[in-house]
């Protein structure tokens, strides 16, 4: 008996907890023909193991995080209210040393490249669940049969598995597969005439096809170019003018699958789509393919009735965005034709009426032995007239069409957000805190870079780099230093505070300087002292006249410990993009290192020219603050390390809402590459 009961306690600890993962999906301790994913069950909360596993230990085995979304669970909190998760993370992986020869194969590998490999744990679990989708289904979904694409796929996520059952050990086990839909993909042709330079037709593309998917509440969670995603991409993928990979997500569908009573956190492993867009060469098609989301609810058994229709409202919908812009079914080729039979030789053969042929009058008319068929069109609707609105000025009447004013969904203009930046009186303390408040920046009119420069050098400042932000120069970096500034900076961990920023902004018809007390009492945390940063304060009033506070405000005194919302980084939590003895060797070398600041400590402070695509970012979200850039990487003992994007660009952002920051997903994963890059 007391055996018996051993078995029971042990089966609850390992099958009951694997079990919890999912309401209703079934689970096996055995793989099979028929296994869906795999599962890893361990006892407590590991996220911070597992983020250690995907940010660093992957790359021992070729797998590199593209565009990691942590404790989406925590948005979902934000935005909707509410969640029954205590951790639900997206982490996108892929091994480009293995998927770019086989995308010469057969493109179609792509749609899962990368593919997620997904940690979960609900409020009321005790476990945390790590998994993925077997490499079989993926490819099956794909509909890839070639036998060296198969073993070498399979092979390296093997690999994988063994890596996370060394680091992370835990129960395994296997969610089985109800069945896959009869269509799984979705593939699109878009023809384009092919331009002098391809990258012109991909920006152009790209930022039209990216505003299509903001526009229908779609957000773009990652994205992935293959063509410079190991060294010698280019030329192994010598047969395609262009290959790149989204991740897309959307907010309402995810939480409502996701999250909520009865969730289903499991689909979460097919989450984000990856959908990929190739160019063969000069071929002027783009060829887009995508899995469809009827993988998720079936492969799943997903019943719920509002699920279901949350699924099949987007199967439909990105296949009708796509042919809004053109592109080419070519899976469902005859799906909007009307299917006609062709007549024989003595009948006359049934003709199947489509929808508005049949709200038509028919008038049959008699030919001998034959009976002809006219269709007389319904006359259309009269449209309603426009209404006039007509305005009496002086006896006078003044006739005008009135226009709805149409903006972009969750559209912020921050084109004016200068316009109240005015001071109440002339004895205003610029950029000193006030009513517990401190600006981001000061401000003032219009000057060109070379009067800026002059002011600075006037106010005792050395100049670093001047450098345009935008590829048509009318935003310009200048970084600028002090022996102060460069003193106070010179300790462990604070050589952001070394240099600081004036923009001058031919855009929006003004200057902007990065605060020098704001950025101090953020950056310089526990060595905080307010003498320098007032001095240097002091210093750029007493030289820039009529200078304004931005409304970009933050509280004073929670600057040392601000994140963007819970679960975000913080000043701390910075990124290492690279180790070694030769680093800044290696950085003196790159074409995209703006400048290089020596401090007194040893260390240095580099600023990056961020690559065309990822700099777009501030055209998003606004360019009174694209200050920010070149972006600062800090040389120290041997590592290279940055603010974290997510915390650096909110805090040079104060005004940033969750609608803009969600617009930008993939930027903080691509100016870590960007920065990761300058050291390779």
């Amino acid at each position: 008996m007391f055996i018996f009961r051993k078995i029971i306690l042990f089966t609850m600890l390992f099958v009951i907890p694997s079990l919890l993962f999912s309401n209703t999906s079934e689970i096996t301790n055995t793989p099979n023909e028929n296994s869906l994913a795999i599962l890893y069950t361990i006892p407590g909360n590991i996220e911070k193991k597992y983020n250690t596993l995907v940010e660093e230990k992957i790359k021992s085995i070729n797998f590199h995080l593209t565009d990691p979304h942590k404790r989406v669970n925590d948005h979902y909190k934000t935005e909707f209210g509410s969640t029954v998760l205590d951790i639900l993370s997206f982490m996108p992986v892929v091994n480009d040393k293995v998927i770019l020869p086989l995308l010469n194969i057969n493109p179609q590998i792509a749609g899962f490249a990368p593919f997620n490999l997904l940690i979960e744990k609900k409020l009321d679990d005790k476990n945390t669940h790590v998994g993925h989708l077997m490499p079989k289904v993926m490819l099956d979904i794909l509909h890839i049969k070639n036998k060296e694409i198969r073993e070498k796929f399979t092979a390296s996520v093997k690999s994988l598995d063994a890596l996370i059952a060394k680091e992370l050990g835990g129960k395994v086990s296997y969610i089985k597969m109800h069945k896959l839909p009869k269509q799984t993909m979705m593939k699109f042709e878009y023809s384009f005439d092919i331009p002098d330079d391809i990258e012109d037709f991909l920006d152009e593309f790209q930022e039209k096809f990216e505003a299509k998917l903001t526009e229908k509440k779609y957000l773009v969670a990652g994205y992935h170019n293959f063509m410079d995603g190991i060294k010698g991409a280019k030329e192994i993928l010598k047969k395609y003018d262009a290959f790149w990979s989204y991740s897309l997500c959307h907010m309402e569908f995810s939480y409502n699958v996701f999250d909520k009573k009865g969730a289903r956190p499991e689909a979460g492993l097919f989450a984000p789509c990856t959908m990929y867009m190739y160019i063969p060469k000069d071929s002027g098609k783009l060829i887009i393919g995508m899995y469809r989301l009827h993988n998720w609810s079936d492969s799943l058994g997903i019943e719920d009735k509002t699920r279901v229709s949350l699924i099949e409202k987007l199967d439909k919908e990105i296949p009708e965005m796509l042919t809004s812009m053109g592109a080419k079914d070519l899976i469902n080729k005859n799906s909007q034709k009307t299917k006609e039979t062709v007549p024989s030789k003595n009948k006359t053969a049934p003709i199947q009426k489509s929808t508005t042929e049949k709200s038509n009058k028919i008038q049959k008319i008699k030919n001998g032995d034959d009976v002809i068929e006219i269709i007389i069109p319904k006359p259309p609707k009269v449209p309603t007239p426009v209404k006039l609105i007509t305005k009496n000025s002086g006896g006078t009447d003044m006739r005008s069409i009135k226009f709805s004013k149409r903006v972009p969904p969750n559209y912020i203009d921050h084109s004016k957000s200068t316009q109240k930046e005015r001071p109440k009186n002339t004895s205003d303390h610029i950029g000193e805190v006030k009513n517990s408040r401190i600006s981001a920046y000061i401000r003032a009119k219009y000057i060109d870079i070379k009067d800026a420069q002059a002011l600075l050098k006037k106010a005792g400042f050395n100049i670093i780099s001047v450098a345009p932000v935008d590829k048509k120069g009318k935003l310009t970096s200048i970084v600028f230093t002090s022996k102060s500034l460069t003193s106070m900076a010179s300790k462990k961990n604070r050589g952001f505070m070394a240099s600081l920023r004036l923009l001058v902004n031919k855009k929006n018809n003004h200057i902007s300087i990065t605060n020098p007390l704001y950025l101090a009492k953020a950056f310089m945390q526990e060595d905080f002292d307010e003498k320098i940063p007032k001095e240097t304060l002091k210093k750029l009033t007493s030289n820039f006249k009529n200078m304004l506070n931005s409304k970009d405000m933050l509280k004073f005194q929670l600057l040392p410990k601000y994140q963007f919302m819970h679960g975000m980084p913080q000043y701390q939590d910075m990124t290492t993009v690279a180790t070694g003895k030769d680093l800044l060797k290696k950085a003196k070398k790159h074409k995209r290192v703006v400048f290089i600041q020596k401090l007194d400590n040893g260390s240095t402070l580099i600023g990056i020219k961020l690559r065309k695509r990822t700099n777009k970012f501030i055209n998003k979200i606004g360019t009174n603050n694209a200050a920010l850039l070149p972006y600062p990487v800090l040389i120290e003992n041997g590592k290279a390390k940055i603010l974290d994007p997510k915390y650096y660009i909110s805090v040079m952002y104060p005004l940033l809402q969750m609608s803009e920051f969600m617009t930008i997903a993939t930027i903080p994963g691509a100016i870590v590459n960007d920065c990761e890059r300058i050291f390779q």
